[in-house]
C-alpha cells in the first residue's frame, strides 16, 4: 500500500487462541487441549475458539452474526482504545511444528466488548453456547496457509507497529498499514482465496471511507452543542479546535461557513460581494428561488493557522462564488490588514474590503 497515506491508529487488533487440528470448525483434538498453553483449557477440556472459523458450516444468529471466541477479550479491550478496530486477527501456536507462531484469519467488522449467547440451533452449540465476538459470515476469513510470524519477522514485514513485539499474554492493536501488510502477505500465501483478494483489492478504499466516518464522529464530539450563533460560540469552537488534526479543524472552518453564524454575516453585509465591491463591480450574484441573492462566505486567515480570531467574525468575508475560488487557488494575497479592513493584491490591483462585525448576544 505504498499509496496509501492515510495511517489509522488502533485500526485492528492480534489476538491469540488456542491451536486446533481441525481449521477451528470442530471439536479440538485430544492433543490439541492437552497442549493449550491456557489453563481453563487444559482443566476443563473444553476449548470455547473450537467452531471461530466454522462460519459455512454452522448457522448463524438470527441477525446474521457468527459468534466466535478469543480468550484475549475475557478482559473486553478498552473502549476509548478500541472504538475504531475494524479487523481481529486470531493468532496460535502450532505446537506439532514446533510451537511456532501463526496468524491463521480474521473477523472484519467485528463487535466485541461483551459476551453473546448462541440461539442458532445445532448439536455443537450445546456445547459451544457463547462467545465473545461478532461477525458476518463475509467477513470472516480463515488462512489455510497461515503466516508464520516471530518478533523479527513482525518487524521486517511491518505487522506490528515500530519496536511492538507479539503480546505473549494480551493482544496487540494494530495500525492500518500493519493491516494491509498482513493481509497481503495471506493473500500471497492463499491466492485462491477470492473473499480475501476482494478484501485486499478494497481495502485502501475502505481505509479513505472509514477515516471520512471517524474524522466526522470526532468533528460531532468536538462541536457537541455549540451552534457557531454568537461570539461567545466561536470562542467555544476556537478553544476546542486548538490541538485538532487539520481535518478536523477543516470541518469546523467549514461548520461555520456554511452554518447559522454564515447566514448572519451575509444577512449583514446584505449578501454583497465585498471584494466586487470593493472593485467597483457589481456585488450581487445570481438570484437564487427564494429571491435572494446567493452568496459565500471566506476565511481570510486559514483556520489551520491557529491565529487567535481565526474563527472569529472579524476573520470573515462574503464573497461570490468565483472570487472565493481566486482567494483559495488564484493570484491573489493578503498585504495588509487592521482593525477595520481587510487589503489585498488581487490580479496585480490592490483594494481594501471592509471587515465585517456582529452584535454581542
Amino acid at each position: 500500500m505504498a499509496e496509501q497515506q492515510t495511517v489509522l491508529k488502533n485500526f485492528g487488533i492480534l489476538a491469540s487462541i488456542s491451536w486446533n487440528s481441525n481449521d477451528w470448525s470442530d471439536e479440538p483434538t485430544i492433543e490439541d487441549l492437552k497442549a493449550s498453553k491456557y489453563d481453563y483449557v487444559k482443566d476443563n477440556a473444553h476449548m470455547h475458539e473450537s467452531l471461530n472459523f466454522g462460519h459455512e458450516i454452522y448457522p448463524s444468529e438470527n441477525d446474521g452474526f457468527f459468534i466466535g471466541y478469543t480468550p484475549m477479550f475475557n478482559r473486553p479491550p478498552a473502549l476509548e482504545n478500541s472504538k475504531n478496530v475494524r479487523i481481529v486477527f486470531f493468532s496460535s501456536s502450532d505446537y506439532r511444528n514446533k510451537n511456532r507462531k501463526t496468524i491463521v484469519g480474521f473477523y472484519g467488522n467485528p463487535i466485541f466488548g461483551e459476551w453473546f449467547e448462541r440461539t442458532a440451533e445445532h448439536t455443537k452449540f450445546e456445547k459451544y453456547n457463547n462467545g465473545n465476538i461478532l461477525a458476518k459470515p463475509k467477513d470472516i476469513i480463515y488462512f489455510k496457509n497461515p503466516i508464520v510470524i516471530d518478533n523479527e519477522k513482525v518487524q521486517d514485514n511491518g505487522l506490528l507497529p515500530s519496536e511492538k513485539k507479539i503480546s505473549q499474554q494480551g493482544f496487540n492493536y494494530l495500525n492500518s498499514d500493519n493491516v494491509y501488510n498482513i493481509i497481503s502477505i495471506a493473500l500471497g500465501l492463499n491466492p485462491k482465496n477470492k473473499k480475501l483478494k476482494k478484501f485486499v483489492d478494497s481495502f485502501e478504499h475502505n481505509v479513505g471511507l472509514i477515516k471520512e466516518e471517524i474524522d466526522l464522529v470526532d468533528f460531532l464530539d468536538i462541536i457537541g452543542d455549540t451552534t457557531a450563533n454568537t461570539k461567545k460560540d466561536i470562542e467555544k469552537l476556537e478553544k476546542k479546535m486548538r490541538n485538532q488534526p487539520p481535518q478536523i479543524k477543516q470541518r469546523i472552518s467549514s461548520f461555520i461557513e456554511r452554518g447559522a453564524i454564515s447566514n448572519k454575516v451575509k444577512r449583514l453585509t446584505n449578501h454583497k460581494c465585498l471584494v466586487c465591491e470593493a472593485m467597483g463591480e457589481n456585488p450581487y450574484s445570481f438570484e437564487k428561488t427564494n429571491g435572494i441573492n446567493y452568496i459565500e462566505t471566506h476565511h481570510v486567515d486559514l483556520v489551520s493557522t491557529l491565529k487567535k480570531g481565526v474563527l472569529g467574525i472579524g476573520n470573515l468575508i462574503t464573497v461570490c462564488a468565483n472570487h472565493h475560488r481566486q482567494l483559495h487557488y488564484g493570484n491573489s494575497e493578503l498585504i495588509n490588514e487592521n482593525e477595520t479592513e481587510f487589503e489585498f493584491r488581487i490580479d496585480n490591483k490592490q483594494l481594501k474590503v471592509r471587515k465585517i462585525t456582529l452584535p454581542n448576544n
